[in-house]
C-alpha cells in the first residue's frame, strides 16, 4: 500500500511524466519541469503545485488490514487513509513576447493530450503497484482567483487536475494470535 511518502512520490511521477511527454520537443531541458509554487517558481518553463488535499470522497475502507503473518502471528493495522491531491500546472515560457503566449498553449495542449490518454497511471512499474487516477477539474473563475492567490502575481492561463486514490497507510498496528484451539464447556442447570 502506501508509505507517509505517497504524496511526495504521486508529485515526483507526475513531473516525470511530464518531462517524457514534453522534453525535448516543447521544453528544452527536463530541469525547467518542476514542483513549484507560483509564488516562488524560479526558473522553470513548467510549475507543478499541488494546492489542495483532501481525504477522498470515492474510496474510503472501514476495515482493519492484515499487515504481515507469521508463525500464527498476524499484524493487524488501522485502515489506510485515501486523499484526493489537487494540481495546478502552470507554463512559464521565457521565448519571444510574440510568440509567448503560442508556445504555452502547445505545452497546455500537450498536456491535456498527455493526461487525456493516460488518465490511469501507476507510481512505479512493479506488479501490484497503486493504481492511480487523473482527472482535469473545472475549477469556476473566483475558485482560481483564491488559489492563484499570491502578491504581485497576476493570474496565467493553467491546467487543474485531480490524482486520487493516494493510499497513506497507518503507522499504527497490533499483534493478534489466530485461534488454535477451542474448547467448549456445556453445562446444564436444574431449576
Amino acid at each position: 500500500m502506501g508509505k507517509y511518502t505517497m504524496i511526495a512520490d504521486t508529485g515526483k511521477r507526475l513531473v516525470e511524466m511530464l518531462q517524457q511527454a514534453l522534453c525535448p520537443g516543447l521544453i528544452r531541458n527536463t530541469d525547467e519541469i518542476g514542483l513549484r509554487s507560483p509564488e516562488d517558481k524560479g526558473d522553470v518553463s513548467l510549475g507543478v503545485f499541488l494546492y489542495d488535499i483532501r481525504q477522498s470522497e470515492e474510496v474510503f475502507q472501514q476495515s482493519n488490514v492484515v499487515v504481515q503473518e507469521q508463525d500464527l502471528v498476524t499484524r493487524i493495522s488501522r485502515p489506510p487513509v485515501y486523499l484526493s491531491l489537487y494540481y495546478m500546472i502552470t507554463p512559464y515560457t521565457k521565448g519571444d513576447v510574440m510568440y509567448r503566449l503560442y508556445q504555452e498553449e502547445q505545452v497546455l495542449g500537450r498536456i491535456i493530450q498527455l493526461f487525456y490518454d493516460n488518465p490511469v497511471f501507476f507510481l512505479e512499474e512493479t506488479e501490484g503497484a497503486e493504481r492511480l487516477y487523473i482527472q482535469m477539474q473545472k475549477p469556476d473563475m473566483d475558485e482560481k482567483s483564491k488559489i492563484w492567490n499570491f502578491p504581485n502575481m497576476g493570474n496565467r492561463l493553467s491546467l487543474f487536475y485531480k490524482v486520487s486514490p493516494v493510499a497513506i497507510d497507518s503507522g499504527i498496528s497490533r499483534k493478534t494470535a489466530r485461534v488454535t484451539d477451542v474448547d467448549i464447556n456445556v453445562s446444564q442447570h436444574k431449576m
